[in-house]
Formats: structure tokens, sequence, C-alpha cells
């Protein structure tokens, strides 16, 4: 099967469209003079129901409409706390280390809805939070373990989660 569109030359165009990606997801192969560049795509395996890795980690996979990746604890608390440590840090810096905190993969709504440091809702937290980072990752676990369970998730897999969210963290020197 050729990949390829039948009219490859520099003003055909593909459709549909393909979404817009980083080139650092392609490679470029320069078979011969007279074939024309072919472009292949990388992709990353989309994420799984509670999967727990570095937010990092989770970027540029596909959440199949359906998922989002939670800071656990929250990047806001995690940033305070760095902040406090050093406060030479500055903005990409900061988020490059709160980057490296664990995530787990829950459902979009559990995040939007449940989580107790989406949005605003963290606003009040993050102070508090930021003095223990572990006690609040495990706050925060708990605020959406009902939710979890009813998405099917058991309790074996939520408190697996947890372990591998403190090792993370803690491998981190967040805690």
């Amino acid at each position: 099967m050729d990949p390829l569109p039948e009219d490859s030359s520099i003003d055909a165009t593909t459709t549909p469209a393909p979404e817009e990606k980083n080139f650092a997801d392609y490679i470029l192969i320069l078979p011969l003079s007279d074939i024309p560049p072919i472009y292949i795509y990388l992709s990353k395996p989309a994420v799984e129901f509670l999967e727990v890795e570095r937010y990092s980690d989770f970027v540029r996979r596909s959440r199949q409409g359906k998922y989002e990746a939670d800071h656990i604890p929250s990047r806001a608390a995690v940033e305070a706390y760095l902040l406090k440590l050093d406060p030479t840090l500055k903005g990409a810096q900061l988020r490059k280390y709160s980057d490296e905190v664990a995530a787990i993969i829950v459902p979009k709504e559990v995040h939007q809805k449940i989580s107790e440091t989406y949005g605003k809702r963290n606003a009040v937290r993050i102070e508090l939070d930021s003095r223990n980072l572990r006690a609040a990752a495990d706050s925060n676990i708990d605020a959406i373990k009902p939710a979890l369970k009813e998405c099917g998730a058991t309790e074996e897999q939520i408190e697996a989660a947890r372990v591998k969210i403190h090792k993370f963290n803690s491998d981190m020197g967040l805690y």
C-alpha cells in the first residue's frame, strides 16, 4: 500500500488535512532523486485510564477526547514549594520542573468537576498544599477516588496508582 497521495507535487494537498504536529514527531526519508520525500509520523501510544507517569511524559499523547492528565499534587502547589526552595526560579524553568511531577490519567469529567485542585478551586489550597506535598497528593487522590471507582477502577488499581505517584514525586525530591 502506498501511503503517499497520487499527486505529490509541491502544490498538492492531502485531505483530510492532518492535525498539526511538531516536526520532532517526523522522520524525513529522501529515497532517490526521482522519488518525492517521504514523511513518517511517529506517534506515541494513547494514554490509558489510571496510567501514572511524569506529566511531561503525557505530552503529545492522544487523550482520545475523553481523558486528562491530572498533576498530583497540583502544579501550583509544586511551583509554590519550588519557589520557597529557590526564589530565583522563573517561568519556563519553574514550569519545566513542575512538569516532572507525577500525573494520573483520569476521565475529563472527573478532573474538571471533582478534582479539588482543578482551575480556580485550587486557589485556597496552594499555600497549604505546598507545605506538605505528600499529604496534598493523598488528599487529591482521595477526592477523586469515589468517581474513579464509578468509572470502573478497583481499590487495588487506585492504590497502586497512589504508590507510583508517591514514588515519582519522592524520586524528584518533593518529599
